[in-house]
């Protein structure tokens, strides 16, 4: 694929409506870490300090609603924890302007590279730049920058905590990460076709070829029963050799 092709794939997908099934449960939960978090920066510090820990609980919980196959505390622990970075050094750098602006360059182009990691790592970085550039503003020292990138840890501290302790839908971004890698593939295999001039074949054709519908959420649960079916026969095996 040609890097103009590339770009207006972004662009139509960046334009394109996605249907998805709501997750209220979900929502809920990083709402009320959302809250849990600026509550208690209110009624211990300040509503700066609450700001930033606001931004820190928030994105982390914009990051575990992406697709992907890595353990949902652990973005969210990513997340707030390069935000308290990106803060910290970025009010160190603030009184220096040559500085602040390479700073800011370099952290955009990091941001912008980091799309080809995934979408995941593309919108922490993109909005770790983007809430830099207020979060800088609020403290007045570096005594309380370096609290307000503590804080912005504890909000992703604290929504890796509540992934951990209310689970909803665990194996369910690992079978749509599992879904969006297969369907890349597909899209892949049909580019190649389609440049040697042969006909593609989408994957729901190769399927239904061999009696199997990959639309079906049967068809990603099952698979996953298989997996689990052998993980418990592998625990049954160590138990009995362990004895």
């Amino acid at each position: 694929m040609s890097w103009l092709s590339a770009l207006g794939h972004t662009a139509r997908a960046g334009f394109a409506v996605e249907r998805r099934r709501l997750e209220p449960l979900s929502a809920l939960r990083g709402a009320l870490g959302l809250a849990f978090v600026i509550g208690v920066s209110l009624w211990l510090f300040s509503p700066a300090v609450a700001a930033s820990s606001a931004f820190g609980a928030y994105q982390a919980a914009i990051a575990t609603f992406q697709r992907s196959w890595r353990p949902r505390p652990q973005l969210a622990l990513v997340s707030g924890a390069t935000l308290g970075i990106s803060t910290f050094l970025g009010y160190l750098s603030a009184s220096h302007l040559a500085l602040f602006l390479a700073l800011l360059a370099t952290w955009a182009f990091l941001s912008g590279l980091s799309w080809a990691a995934g979408p995941t790592v593309g919108v922490m970085a993109a909005s770790n730049v983007a809430i830099m550039l207020i979060t800088i503003t609020l403290p007045s020292s570096v005594a309380e920058v370096a609290g307000h990138a503590a804080m912005s840890l504890f909000g992703g501290l604290v929504q890796a905590a509540l992934l951990v302790l209310f689970p909803f839908r665990r194996w369910r971004p690992h079978r749509d990460a599992l879904a969006d890698a297969l369907a890349a593939e597909a899209l892949g295999a049909a580019d190649t076709a389609a440049l040697a001039g042969l006909d593609p074949v989408l994957a729901e054709e190769l399927g239904a070829a061999f009696g199997l519908d990959v639309t079906d959420e049967a068809f990603w649960t099952a698979s996953l029963d298989v997996i689990r079916a052998r993980i418990d026969a592998y625990v049954e095996l160590t138990e009995q050799f362990a004895t």
